[in-house]
């Protein structure tokens, strides 16, 4: 015989009419909480919906929407002619139900034996980094937003979003749009001297994805990885989270060196070194041809992939930029790596990387898997960006904006920090690196700063060992001119205080 919900029963559902739930979603709640308690058993019948709607003083639409609901998830069932009732089913499943955390997350804990894997509690350990608020942030890696060719991107914006084609609305070509891959070809090939076909260019989200890309399909667990000491925190993240052993590798003046290799990894084999030779991520050291040659010449010898990351090569400020490691490489072996992330600015999530001929298909295929494609919409925009000319205009001018801020940064340093730090200019990137005395604390200073508001960053946190000198790096391309003295002047007075 059929057990009977009496109203009182259905009185322990309380809703709330000024609450922001709606109402059929408290007395959803309500209902299903009597449900998992067990204070309706399966099998219950539940009162008319007319009942339940005079007693709890809601509108009968509104039980009846919950009810049907709760059909359509299992809770409840219907019987012609009877009635609605807690479903039977129920009851093989009462002792998980009634543990159920998600209507009262705060009685209950997790299960301590849910845990990440090795690899995820790997990422998770790996150091981040944060970036505060602030007027005068000095973030070394920010390009000036305010300054770019936001009239150009919505023309060609509307080029495709006003009458969209099928196409246009699904993904792109495996590696990417083709017109974009020419386009970076045609450009490369001019300004860099890079060897490649449109086929050899795979389109990415940005670098990140370049370099994981790069360790699914090249490297092993436990496989040797040499990078750049100090180097690119986020590039080392992601080989140690590939399982990869990081071997650091000291950097002299020009930038890295095999020779330095510590003397315990000498004999081991090598699969992959991380470079960054135009301009040695974070200490803006050049690579000279003899030393590129030579690192070409131990790949080689040793059977080693290069990874050279050209982050910032278009903003050279004394010359043509640098030709590029990949354009020398005549065994196929380095993979050339680049973005949008400082011509225009992170949010574009856009970059590209050129492979071996030989390695085309493999990326292009994995990259459909691991990243499916880049917003077709965005490629299309920025590579009419690049074939109109708009690419080349817009560099040319930040180009000379980026020097003269650095100019003006230089300036105030040598009126307002000159006894406090030492710091020189650089011909190529966006910051400069201030060398603090030997008796600072940079941990201190770095904190100190950006708790005012200045996201400086601690050259250390860019070392696997401790490096020879403490310093902090100080951008200048993303702060406008007329902020930047004035932030200096802040920055000197904190400074005075602390050192």
């Amino acid at each position: 015989m059929a057990k009977f919900a009496s109203g009182a029963l259905l009185e322990g559902v309380k809703l709330d009419p000024n609450s922001q739930s709606p109402l059929y979603r408290q007395l959803y709640i309500g209902i299903r909480k009597l449900i998992l308690s067990g204070d309706l058993p399966p099998g219950t019948k539940l009162p008319a919906s007319r009942t339940i709607a005079t007693e709890l003083e809601v509108s009968r639409t509104t039980v009846i929407n919950t009810i049907e609901q709760m059909i359509s998830e299992g809770f409840l069932e219907t019987r012609r002619g009877s009635g609605t009732y807690v479903t039977q089913r129920l009851s093989e499943m009462t002792e998980f139900y009634q543990t159920s955390v998600e209507d009262d997350p705060e009685s209950d804990e997790e299960d301590p034996n849910l845990s990440l894997s090795k690899r995820g509690q790997g990422y998770a350990d790996l150091p981040h980094e944060y970036e505060p608020e602030g007027i005068y942030t000095f973030r070394p890696s920010q390009p000036a937003y305010e300054l770019l060719p936001h009239d150009t991107f919505s023309r060609l914006t509307n080029r495709y979003q006003r009458k969209p084609k099928d196409e246009y609305l699904t993904y792109s070509d495996r590696g990417g749009y083709m017109p974009l891959r020419e386009a970076i070809s045609s450009y490369l090939k001019a300004s860099r001297s890079v060897r490649c076909s449109p086929e050899q260019i795979i389109i990415t989200s940005g670098t990140q994805t370049a370099l994981n890309l790069a360790s699914q399909l090249l490297i092993d667990p436990g496989d040797n990885v040499w990078m750049e000491d100090p180097g690119h925190t986020a590039a080392r993240c992601v080989f140690q989270g590939s399982g990869a052993k990081v071997v650091p590798i000291p950097i002299d003046e020009h930038g890295f060196n095999p020779a330095l290799c510590p003397e315990e990894e000498r004999n081991k084999p090598v699969k992959l070194a991380y470079v960054t030779p135009s301009s040695q991520h974070p200490l803006g050291r050049r690579m000279p041809l003899t030393r590129r040659i030579k690192l070409l010449e131990w790949a080689q010898q040793n059977n080693t992939w290069i990874f050279e990351d050209d982050y910032n090569s278009e903003f050279r400020y004394t010359g043509r930029p640098l030709s590029a490691l990949q354009g020398l490489d005549k065994s196929g072996r380095v993979l050339y790596v680049s973005s949008f992330t400082k011509i225009l600015y992170p949010g574009l999530r856009l970059g590209y990387m050129v492979v071996p001929k030989s390695m085309v298909e493999a990326f292009a295929h994995a990259s459909t898997i691991l990243q499916r494609s880049t917003p077709l919409l965005t490629q299309q925009i920025i590579a009419d960006f690049i074939n109109e000319g708009f690419f080349a205009t817009h560099m040319r001018k930040m180009r000379k904006i980026y020097h003269q801020r650095q100019q003006i940064l230089l300036e105030a340093a040598e009126i307002h920090l000159k006894d406090l730090v030492e710091m020189s200019a650089v011909d190529q990137g966006f910051h400069c690196n201030a060398w603090l005395p030997d008796h600072a604390d940079p941990e201190m200073v770095e904190g100190t700063l950006r708790a005012a508001g200045y996201a400086v960053n601690n050259i250390a946190y860019y070392c696997m060992k401790p490096y020879q000198r403490n310093g902090i790096m100080i951008g200048f391309a993303g702060t406008p001119e007329d902020k930047i003295p004035e932030g200096v002047r802040g920055m000197a007075k904190i400074l005075r205080e602390i050192l």
